[in-house]
């Protein structure tokens, strides 16, 4: 999503549009909609603003890279991996959610080149946006954890088999940290401090 279709939902929001009502953002295309009565808010609030051009542009179609990617993994990757996403965000406390957040977001991105964001905040309520939103520009100091780790696995195909952890350590069979690879890119030193776990359980 482009920044100012998220900066016009806040501004809504604020205003009092209600999102699913007054405005949303297209599940096809990314784009904002909106009827007239939030578009005379913005019009109100920020009078010498063209809304006519900003409310135009259109996000690039996501659906042919998700679709070749689950082609690829034989899995529905990004339908998984969101519903991991929303549970974690629900269970963690926020400064794990900001760094699963950001692990999880840039990493599959760097590797795919799916703008996962787009996608996760289709469909939600006001409150989960504002959260989410809060953990990426609010005073949240990210704190380490591994469960990302492990939700990109499941996600990509794997199963519980192919990684533990223990206190610091997170380990993964061969074919964890071969799924790991196929979906997520980062810090180039995360894979030297991965250790191995034996596969004859993740065939079992």
């Amino acid at each position: 999503m482009h920044q100012h279709v998220v900066e016009i939902f806040q501004t809504l929001a604020k205003a009092g549009a209600v999102p699913g009502t007054d405005f949303s953002v297209d599940p096809n295309d990314g784009s904002l909609r909106m009827n007239q009565e939030s578009y005379q808010i913005l019009r109100t609030l920020y009078p010498d603003v063209e809304w006519e051009d900003v409310t135009d542009v259109v996000e690039p179609d996501l659906r042919a890279d998700v679709h070749a990617l689950h082609q690829h993994l034989g899995t529905n990757f990004v339908d998984e991996l969101i519903f991991y996403i929303h549970e974690r965000l629900s269970e963690l406390p926020s400064s794990q959610a900001a760094w699963y957040l950001q692990q999880v977001l840039g990493g599959v991105q760097q590797r795919t080149g799916i703008n996962l964001y787009d996608l996760l905040i289709q469909n939600i309520d006001i409150s989960r946006f504002v959260y989410i939103e809060s953990l990426f520009t609010g005073d949240v100091v990210p704190t380490p954890c591994h469960m990302w780790i492990g939700d990109l696995i499941l996600s990509a195909g794997g199963t519980r088999n192919d990684f533990e952890f223990e206190d610091d350590d997170a380990m993964l069979t061969e074919r964890g940290l071969r799924l790991l690879a196929l979906v997520w890119a980062g810090t180039e030193n995360l894979y030297d401090h991965l250790l191995p776990l034996d596969d004859s359980a993740s065939e079992s």
